[in-house]
């Protein structure tokens, strides 16, 4: 990738990043980031469950943001992108305490029942603003 096309995909990615926060003037202070690895992640009839539940769950009201993504690895940062996974999912909270009431909601641990059989792997980054 050129540095002209660089420039001109990183500034519609920011653009887009500015638009997607709906409460702009609102203080979201905390990222709950989760991968996940599916078992089949060729077996759609699972792949489009998980994916259907994580847009299920993202609807929560203690959620401020949440972004479903699949990886993509680009010329340019291709030696330090891991692309293995088959889901990102970034929730973000106004506050950690909200972050905690979303892990014990009902509603997340049973995504989690009715779903874990369908990954081998989890990871999850949390992220404080500083």
């Amino acid at each position: 990738m050129d540095r002209r096309s660089f420039v001109k995909n990183a500034s519609v990615v920011a653009a887009a990043g500015a638009v997607a926060v709906p409460h702009a003037d609102e203080k979201l202070t905390f990222v709950h980031h989760v991968f996940f690895w599916l078992k089949n992640p060729k077996n759609k009839a699972e792949h489009d469950q998980l994916l259907n539940a994580l847009k299920s769950l993202g609807k929560l009201s203690v959620i401020k943001h949440a972004h479903i993504g699949k990886p993509v690895v680009t010329e340019f940062d291709k030696a330090v992108t891991d692309g293995t996974y088959s889901f990102s999912v970034m929730l973000v909270f106004a506050s950690a305490k909200d972050e905690q009431t979303y892990l014990v909601h009902p509603e997340h641990k049973a995504f989690i029942d009715k779903n874990k059989h369908l990954w081998s792997k989890v990871v999850v980054y949390d992220s404080q603003l500083i």
